[in-house]
């Protein structure tokens, strides 16, 4: 089923709003996460670093002013871990082992390189590793009377400690990624709920517009058939035919602007429909300026034409020519009197390029993206000061996105506006291999 212009916007609208929202909600479940990660694995540091502590003390207060016989047996310490994780050594000033308290070993301990630090400071606490496994390590010296009698080293295994840090960090990552998942399904339903009215609104202004542009078509045309019966039977004095050219000037485009409402209202309902087919689009510009040369005579603005052909598209030939003329009638009614509006094609690479230039006053930057909303007119930049219905660019670029195309607008340095088409162009088709030949 087609979509329309309006059911696009909805549901662009709802992408970026889901999007946002849902940024938002991980921003906040990361920074939970986070926290809770550091918490819980900072609970963990402590514990180890608490039992370790209380294990190295203990020691220290037993020995108190003496170390133990290099022979001399103790039972392990009440106080310490279980013995399987806790390695509690007493050491000499030089390092060497003169007690295993626990009766557990590991290669690489002790470990003499942190004695220094742990006289310097009064103790060292860090990970190291030992017989493959992280290990919690503690060394405190051992002094009686400002004398240093050696020292108590004590390693506490972290691969519980380390197995439960990575559970905790699983678990929150668990617990957060279903709390995005269920999140994600709150939000989308949350957003396509608030774009209901939204979309109720679009619905309401889609079919006034429809249903007043239908009731405007039939004045509009009374208005004109009746002025052009009052000009043909001369039944106005002469003095007043300028303003009967005036009514009927006024009741065309009061009819145009009903038709550019009627486009619109049906376009918001459904997607453009379009026929595309192999179509020389140089040479469909040629043929359409050469059929608006007299209206833009009247107006004295010559049309001018670079269409070097071929340049073949794949496009709905109606709507191509509707679309130029969208972007001629434009191009004159912002010229200078005696100016030149030109129109150029190109073919390039996988494109082809429509070029629509004028010599009017040029577009102010901030309005280059503005000028293709639907009733947008800039003041002062046309020679009648009218600007038209502001409808036609925006019909503009609903024909070029319908072709899958691109449409923008440029005041070049050199003076004047720039409407740039870009157009698919056809690929493979003879026409278009045609073009490639320098001898076509």
């Amino acid at each position: 089923m087609a979509v329309g212009g309006t059911e696009l916007l909805l549901r662009r609208t709802r992408r970026r709003l889901f999007a946002v929202t849902l940024g938002l909600l991980t921003l906040l479940v990361a920074g939970v996460g986070a926290a809770t990660l550091l918490v819980g694995l900072n609970a963990l540091d402590a514990d180890v670093d608490q039992a370790l502590q209380t294990a190295v003390s203990s020691t220290v207060s037993v020995l108190s002013d003496e170390l133990p016989a290099a022979d001399e047996q103790s039972e392990p310490d009440e106080q310490a871990p279980a013995a399987a994780d806790t390695v509690l050594l007493v050491l000499d000033p030089a390092g060497a082992v003169i007690q295993n308290r626990t009766g557990s070993t590991l290669r690489g301990l002790p470990v003499t390189s942190v004695l220094a630090a742990a006289a310097a400071t009064g103790e060292d606490l860090r990970t190291v590793q030992a017989d493959g496994h992280n290990l919690r390590l503690l060394t405190t010296p051992l002094v009686h009377d400002g004398q240093l009698m050696g020292f108590v080293q004590g390693g506490f295994v972290l691969d519980l400690h380390d197995s439960q840090s990575q559970s905790l960090v699983v678990a929150v990552i668990l617990v957060g990624a279903m709390g995005l998942v269920a999140a994600a399904l709150i939000t989308l339903l949350v957003t396509g709920r608030a774009l209901v009215p939204i979309r109720e609104g679009f619905e309401a202004q889609r079919r006034f517009v429809a249903d007043a542009s239908h009731e405007l078509r039939t004045p509009a045309a009374l208005i004109r058939a009746n002025a052009e019966v009052l000009e043909r039977e001369n039944l106005i004095a002469a003095e007043g035919q300028p303003l009967l050219e005036d009514v009927i000037g006024e009741a065309d485009r009061l009819g145009g602007l009903v038709n550019d409402l009627l486009q619109l209202a049906a376009w918001d309902e459904t997607e453009l429909s379009i026929a595309p087919e192999p179509i020389d689009v140089a040479r469909l510009a040629q043929e359409t300026v050469r059929g608006a040369t007299a209206l833009a005579a009247q107006r004295d603005v010559r049309l001018v034409t670079d269409a070097p052909s071929p340049a073949i598209a794949i496009a709905d030939r109606a709507r191509i020519v509707q679309l130029i003329l969208i972007l001629m009638d434009n191009a004159v009614d912002h010229s200078p009197a005696g100016g030149a509006v030109t129109v150029r094609i190109e073919r390039a690479s996988r494109l082809v390029v429509i070029h629509v230039d004028d010599q009017g006053p040029g577009i102010p930057e901030d309005d280059l993206e503005r000028i293709f909303e639907p009733f947008t007119r800039l003041t002062g930049t046309t020679r009648h000061g009218s600007g038209g219905t502001g409808l036609g660019l925006a019909i503009a670029r609903r024909i070029v996105s319908a072709h899958g195309g691109t449409i923008r607008a440029d005041s070049p340095l050199t003076g004047g506006a720039r409407f740039t088409v870009e157009l698919p162009a056809a690929v493979g088709l003879p026409a278009a291999k045609e073009d490639a030949d320098p001898g076509a």
